[in-house]
């Protein structure tokens, strides 16, 4: 073995070497008596979820006036009135179950 590979295979060895990292067992105690106590916040909730919830119930109330007379045929008014409702009642859900609200 040449001097250049002797000098490569320690390189290598030497790069491939994992550091041994000890952290104590009392780190994250100390870590935590050394922050300032935060008080407790309530959240409130957003206009935006308030307004999803609020569209959501009168959509169902609407759904429970509607199902008595619905009748299963597209040919009845109150039966679309209550497919359309569903569909948005469905995109109301959709809406308040995304992270952005």
């Amino acid at each position: 073995m040449s001097e250049f590979e002797a000098f490569e295979a320690k390189l290598t060895q030497a790069l491939e070497q994992q550091p041994v990292v000890v952290v104590p067992e009392t780190f994250a105690a100390r870590v935590r008596a050394a922050l300032p106590a935060q008080p407790v916040r309530r959240q409130r909730m957003s206009a935006r979820r308030v307004t999803g919830v609020v569209g959501a119930s009168v959509l169902v109330v609407a759904l429970c006036w509607l199902a008595p007379h619905a009748a299963p045929s597209f040919s009845s008014l109150a039966f679309d009135m209550e497919l359309l409702l569903l569909a948005e009642l469905a995109g109301v859900a959709m809406w308040l179950g995304s992270r952005r609200v």
